[in-house]
């Protein structure tokens, strides 16, 4: 049987059949002019280009065996049919021939089908040869010289023991060896039968069944000793199945099948395993997975199907061009366990006996694997159906629930807002003037609280807080959403009241606002002594930080003074000299000018630290800041023997600041650093100043190379009245913090490299818009 598995063009279809014809003329002409000169016509003409033009598609003869419907065949015809269709990029012409050597045998028999194969195929010879059984390949490696002595075969569900037997293959004659696993069937069922003590072997007397039963008979030594052995071999089928009937309970069956029984009538290995197991009373096995179904139990069996699309892949890859000795094909045809489900109910096996791995047939689903979109279906209308049920009990006894909670809802609701100072309002909007300025007519309607008329409260409000809330109130019931605002209103005592308003828009019939309004007054009042104390804070900080810095100011300021008295010294003694030199004079006079603005200049700069006033954020360049403040205590730094090393960023971009106070954070900075090296010598005591820019934010770290800061104070530094040294207040670094996230920025610590700490602060970059 022939099975096209592509469909060529007219003009291909043309070209396949002249070389039909021309084949047919060749093999008439090497018949007349003899074997060596017509092998040379073909070859030549094999070589032509219009040859080679129409190879691109590939012959592939498979040979099976057996007759054609055996079941082996045709799952393993199926194998190879699927195998070959994965490959649509190449195409190949199958033809599938069967020795159907279970029913016809001899010289003579052999003789008819070698020059059937060499005449039919002359014209199209195969590419690739593929052997189906062992009888299969036995055949072809004893004909190949007369039919197809260069193409390669690839053999298929070839037994071990025969390859063994004709032990070495030639190179191009290969593929995946069989071993039947009967020992390791037997010892599978004899685990789920524990009892058993026999073991009926079933064979027939065909030459393949007689071949079958002296396999058995030569491996039942392999089996465990003690076993008692019952050959039912060459049986007519009647007798075959009374025996069967009344095996024994501690039996079981091993059956290969058979091809013919005592009687001469003809099976095949499936339906002899059918008629087997139905007639037996204890279980059947089998090595063959083509018997599955019939009622065997199982084995350890090859898989027909996967033999076939194996072949295929094989004959593919000879195709593509592979050598033969390039290819990893696997030792051994792999033969699981297999078993029939509903076998194993039957004879009582546990599905946890079985073992992981195997491959289990014939399992029926369980409810829920078979249906379960149906029974979730099911299961959810009975659900909703119960809960519909449970809800219309529950709804009328919730309605009276509902109705008493509101009621005490609202009861609570009302002593809430009494305890908090609360009042709660509704203002409808008819005009776009929420704050009802224009009063000439009732523009709102407003439900006022318990304690607080919200409407007097808009219309008291303070002229400079008016455009605030009028834009919240506005912007509030155009958004549909939120509002929060805080407000002064007039007292009654001619003074100011805070007040804060919460609330949201309600898009009903109307629009209209729905909030809260709460006095605010102590809370305003203790934010603003809050603030005062902070500066008052601030202020005691820096005069405590400038009592330390008293020497250096007091030097500071002898400088000039000295210099000014010995000028002013030097001046008088010129006067009483004749004649008086008036440029030295003017000189002098020059000098004492300058001293003073020094000593003023310093004077200038001790009393902004000492001033007290509101901060005054203004734009700073901090390399100049911190440039000032190194000045202002060069003095302390050099009594103490500290060197001062800048690295100052160019071209910062200005901060937003307080000079006063930013000027405090930096010389609190440095005199902490210095404090923290004074007991290091005097070589050693080197104090960073780095100045750099980030995203948005300009950064000013501060390092000394003391012995840092102790893992257990890093949370601890910036906490008000904690302090390391010894009397410190432990306030500075408490306002140092403050001031930075006053100024929207942050101060941290963390060890600096190569020893000692680092204090760094960054400050948000001014935003010029």
């Amino acid at each position: 049987m022939q099975l096209i598995m592509y469909r060529t063009p007219s003009l291909a279809g043309s070209v396949t059949a002249g070389r039909h014809l021309l084949y047919r003329e060749l093999v008439r002409l090497c018949r007349t002019l003899g074997n060596t000169v017509g092998a040379l016509i073909v070859g030549l003409l094999l070589a032509s280009p219009t040859t080679l033009a129409a190879g691109a598609t590939h012959n592939v003869l498979v040979l099976y065996a057996n007759g054609r419907l055996l079941p082996a065949n045709i799952a393993g015809d199926r194998g190879l049919l699927e195998g070959f269709e994965a490959r649509p990029d190449r195409p190949v012409t199958l033809a599938t021939e069967f020795l159907d050597q279970t029913r016809f045998s001899g010289e003579d028999y052999e003789r008819t089908f070698v020059t059937y194969l060499s005449e039919k195929y002359a014209a199209l010879p195969p590419d690739v040869i593929i052997a189906g059984a062992t009888e299969a390949l036995d055949f072809m490696l004893r004909h190949r010289a007369e039919l197809f002595p260069r193409t390669p075969i690839v053999h298929m569900s070839v037994t071990s023991a025969y390859l063994q037997s004709v032990s070495p293959l030639p190179d191009d004659v290969f593929g995946t060896p069989l071993t039947y696993d009967f020992v390791g069937t037997v010892e599978q069922a004899l685990r789920w039968h524990p009892t058993a003590s026999r073991l009926a072997l079933v064979t027939g007397t065909n030459p393949w069944d007689r071949e079958w039963e002296a396999t058995l008979r030569a491996r039942v030594a392999d089996l465990r000793s003690g076993l008692a052995l019952d050959f039912m071999a060459g049986l007519p089928a009647g007798e075959l199945q009374q025996r069967l009937r009344n095996l024994p309970e501690d039996t079981i069956v091993f059956t290969p099948g058979f091809f013919r029984d005592g009687t001469g009538r003809e099976f095949t290995p499936r339906e002899a395993g059918r008629m087997i197991a139905a007639a037996s009373s204890a279980p059947v096995y089998t090595i063959f997975s083509s018997f599955l179904g019939t009622g065997i139990v199982g084995g350890r069996m090859a898989n027909y199907d996967e033999m076939g699309r194996m072949g295929a892949r094989t004959a593919l890859a000879l195709i593509d061009g592979t050598p033969p000795a390039a290819m990893k094909l696997p030792a051994t045809t792999p033969t699981p366990l297999q078993v029939d489900w509903r076998q194993l109910q039957r004879w009582g096996i546990s599905p946890q006996a079985v073992p992981a791995g195997a491959i289990v047939h014939f399992r029926e689903p369980t409810l829920w694997q078979a249906y379960r979109n149906q029974v979730l279906i099911g299961s959810a209308v009975m659900l909703l159906q119960a809960g519909l049920i449970v809800a219309l009990l529950f709804e009328r006894r919730r309605r009276r629930r509902t109705v008493a909670a509101l009621a005490r809802s609202e009861q609570h609701m009302r002593l809430a807002a009494r305890a908090a100072s609360l009042s709660t309002w509704v203002l409808e909007d008819d005009t776009a003037d929420p704050t009802g300025r224009e009063r000439g007519a009732s523009k709102f309607d407003v439900a006022t609280g318990p304690l607080v008329d919200f409407r007097e409260n808009l219309a008291q409000i303070a002229p400079q807080d008016r455009p605030g809330v009028d834009a919240a109130l506005r912007d509030a019931l155009d958004s549909n959403g939120e509002f929060e605002i805080e407000y002064r209103i007039a007292a009654p005592d001619g003074g100011w009241r805070w007040h804060a308003a919460r609330g949201r828009a309600d898009s009903g019939q109307a629009p209209r606002l729905l909030g809260v309004a709460i006095d605010i007054t102590e809370r305003k009042l203790a934010e603003i002594q809050a603030e005062q104390d902070r500066a008052a804070l601030y202020h005691m900080t820096r005069v405590s930080l400038l009592g330390q810095l008293s020497a250096s100011i007091a030097h500071q300021l002898n400088q000039p003074l000295a210099s000014i008295l010995g000028n002013a010294e030097a001046a008088q003694k010129m006067l009483e000299r004749e004649p008086v030199d008036v440029p030295e004079l003017r000189e002098i006079c020059a000098d004492i000018v300058a001293e003073d603005h020094r000593a003023a200049q310093v004077i200038r700069r001790l009393g902004v630290l000492f001033k007290r006033g509101d901060p005054l954020f203004e734009p700073l360049d901090i390399n100049e800041l911190v440039r000032d403040t190194i000045e202002f205590t060069r003095s302390i730094l050099t009594t103490r023997h500290v060197n001062v090393v800048t690295n100052f960023a160019p071209s910062l971009p200005p901060v937003s600041g307080d000079r006063v106070q930013l000027q405090q954070l930096v010389l609190n900075l440095i005199v902490n650093a210095s404090d923290a090296m004074a007991a290091l010598p005097e070589h050693e005591r080197v104090l960073t100043i780095e100045t750099g820019c980030r995203t948005d934010a300009v950064s000013l770290c501060v390092k000394d190379r003391g012995p840092g800061v102790a893992p257990i104070a890093m949370n601890k530094l910036f906490e008000p009245f904690w302090s390391t040294k010894p009397g410190g207040m432990g306030m500075g670094l408490a306002v140092c913090r403050s001031i930075a996230e006053a100024h929207r920025g942050s101060l941290t610590v963390s060890d600096a490299p190569g020893g000692g700490a680092e204090f760094c602060t960054l400050l948000p970059v001014r935003n010029v818009g």
